[in-house]
């Protein structure tokens, strides 16, 4: 059995992988949002930590949502023509700061996961999967080799669930 590289995607970074590697992030209110592109083997990973930038740039970027679609566009190769063919997932934005029951427009989750399928839907990306918001951390992992994607939930310090 052939062990697969693991690349971990850090606060604010964007990276991509191929077959023989994983991607993965643990995310708490910070948005993961991974794109698929299954045709062409290559699968990107951000951490975004805010919604959307002052100005996007052709800086490689995860730190906001807006930046980090524009890089993994980028590091990705994918013509804009083609950007309808890609699978996005949409993963993270937990509450992990707030009081339970504050209101989810307080909340940066909340806020960044909203923006984060406002900019897919702008783009024309279809969002496959998306789990978000409540009070647990999650770890995402893209397996680049099969496409598959897993999340699994992290739970807070000092709980049982």
């Amino acid at each position: 059995m052939t062990v697969a590289e693991k690349i971990h995607v850090q606060i604010g970074q964007v990276k991509i992988g191929h077959a023989g590697q994983t991607l993965n992030a643990i995310l708490g209110s910070c948005i993961g949002l991974g794109l698929l592109s299954p045709k062409t083997g290559v699968y990107g990973l951000a951490h975004c930590l805010l919604s959307k930038s002052k100005t996007t740039t052709d800086e490689i970027s995860g730190r906001h949502v807006d930046q980090a679609l524009r890089s993994l566009q980028t590091l990705m190769d994918i013509p804009q023509k083609d950007l309808r063919r890609l699978q996005a997932i949409v993963v993270g934005g937990a509450n992990m700061t707030m009081p339970e029951g504050t209101a989810p427009e307080r909340l940066v989750g909340s806020i960044n996961a909203r923006f984060a399928y406002s900019a897919l839907r702008e783009l024309g990306l279809r969002n496959i999967h998306q789990d978000v918001g409540g009070l647990l951390g999650r770890q995402v992992t893209i397996n680049c080799t099969t496409g598959d994607f897993s999340v699994v939930a992290i739970p807070r310090l000092g709980t049982s669930s």
